[in-house]
């Protein structure tokens, strides 16, 4: 049985090295990893743009919450400061929420998702801005 943590390393792993899909089988085990088509990663590096970036990426599989649906927090929008640690919404579960936080201070970078929109475990879910 894989945990998170060990899940999180095999997918950097894959996505540092451009294989878009992993299986592992060994007696009764069996795990299939798949990544969205994309950029190789060198033609990504080349692709930034001079200011840093941060991806805030899903602690869990599920469907994405924003913060402000239902918490009584204010909702973000892209160009918002956030700083370290701060919640950015939930990947849900069905009751089961895990928190998104952000993981550098920055500003919002990308368009926030819309409610609902389904994410696997690390997938990035909003790009923060950062300070280089």
């Amino acid at each position: 049985m894989f945990d998170k943590q060990d899940l999180t390393r095999l997918l950097d792993a894959m996505r540092a090295h451009g294989v878009g899909t992993l299986e592992i089988e060994g007696g009764d085990m069996f795990l299939r990893l798949v990544l969205p088509a994309g950029p190789a990663p060198a033609a990504a590096a080349q692709a930034q743009p001079a200011t840093a970036a941060a991806a805030a990426r899903s602690p869990d599989i599920g469907r994405f919450l924003p913060r402000g649906s239902d918490d009584g927090l204010p909702a973000l929008a892209p160009g918002d400061a956030v700083r370290t640690g701060e919640l950015l919404g939930y990947v849900a579960q069905g009751a089961v929420r895990a928190a998104l936080t952000a993981p550098a201070d920055g500003t919002i970078a990308s368009q926030i998702p819309e409610p609902g929109t389904l994410f696997g475990h690390g997938d990035t879910v909003l790009t923060l801005e950062t300070k280089p």
